[in-house]
């Protein structure tokens, strides 16, 4: 297991890559690099397991899940100013994209089936799989 920043890793002979939360922190213009390395290195049958927050297709559902995201969070004992503070702190830093955004940039650089395979409000995990 590594655990260091993807744009600095040689990745080779990999059977799994697993990257939990980083697309969306890195430039959009990098993400087809890393993912071209990403696929170079998987050995064949080889998966990529891939945990984003998604942004929706409409303004009215990405309105609606990070309601309901806010409300799980009231729920669970966040105030309202750490809410709030959070949500200042990732605006300019955090460039979420669409689940068919990722799949069609996973299909690009070659991965034969991606799989969306755990969803709660605004955060999903799928899995890339090199044929």
């Amino acid at each position: 297991v590594i655990c260091d920043d993807i744009q600095n890793i040689d990745i080779k002979n990999a059977s799994c890559v697993v990257m939990n939360f980083t697309l969306q922190f890195i430039p959009p213009e990098q993400r087809m690099d890393i993912m071209h390395k990403i696929y170079a290195g998987l050995n064949s049958g080889g998966v990529l397991l891939l945990s984003e927050k998604l942004s929706h297709d409409t303004e009215q559902g990405n309105d609606l899940v990070i309601d309901l995201h806010h409300e799980f969070k009231r729920r669970n004992g966040y105030s309202e100013l750490e809410i709030s503070q959070k949500r200042t702190a990732l605006e300019d830093v955090m460039r979420t994209e669409t689940f068919e955004q990722h799949k069609d940039r996973l299909k690009q650089v070659g991965f034969t089936d991606v799989i969306r395979w755990f969803t709660c409000f605004n955060f999903a995990s799928m899995v890339a799989i090199k044929g």
